[in-house]
């Protein structure tokens, strides 16, 4: 059994920024693999998913929460669900990837990602697996957070859809690993 959660701030002021890069394409995705649409569940906080791939369980989780929050979510569906934390994909944005380039990661440190680390700390361990979507860095420390919360420039955007594929590719990758 394995989960995907996509790191996000779930409400609409948010939903175009770079903290949300993935966000624009996720319902594609989900679409594309003929999947049911999402269900709220309050006791994970989260918009789940359940269904099989491969013939393996798979939970798909869209916390409900601030990003920092996101352990609120993630520890009681692993939990419920008895999921190996290297069966957990965790999707982001990562400001230290020049905007769009993507990578598919096991066990990192939060790189001082606040949310990153939340999940660390509370859940005791960082063996899972990343998905990171580069939002590039702003100049200074200090703007880092209007920046992650601001939208992609139009050039940007157009690369988006180039980088698609190749999202879908790494979730794909991380669904026919073996354990």
């Amino acid at each position: 059994m394995k989960l995907i959660v996509w790191l996000w701030n779930p409400w609409a002021k948010y939903e175009k920024t770079r903290h949300n890069v993935w966000f624009t394409f996720i319902n594609q995705w989900v679409d594309f693999m003929w999947f049911w649409s999402w269900k709220y569940e309050s006791k994970y906080k989260a918009e789940m998913i359940t269904t099989e791939i491969n013939w393996e369980k798979i939970v798909l989780c869209k916390p409900q929460t601030y990003m920092n929050l996101s352990w609120e979510s993630v520890g009681p569906i692993a939990k419920f669900f008895k999921i190996e934390w290297k069966d957990i994909l965790i999707i982001h944005d990562e400001i230290d990837f020049v905007t769009w380039r993507v990578a598919l990661k096991f066990w990192w440190s939060a790189a001082g990602h606040n949310w990153l680390k939340s999940i660390i700390e509370k859940l005791w361990t960082r063996d899972f697996w990343r998905v990171r979507i580069g939002v590039d860095r702003p100049a200074t420390k200090d703007q880092i957070v209007d920046w992650v919360l601001s939208s992609f420039k139009p050039n940007e955007k157009e690369l988006l859809v180039e980088k698609q594929d190749e999202i879908f590719n790494l979730i794909d990758e991380f669904l026919t690993k073996k354990k």
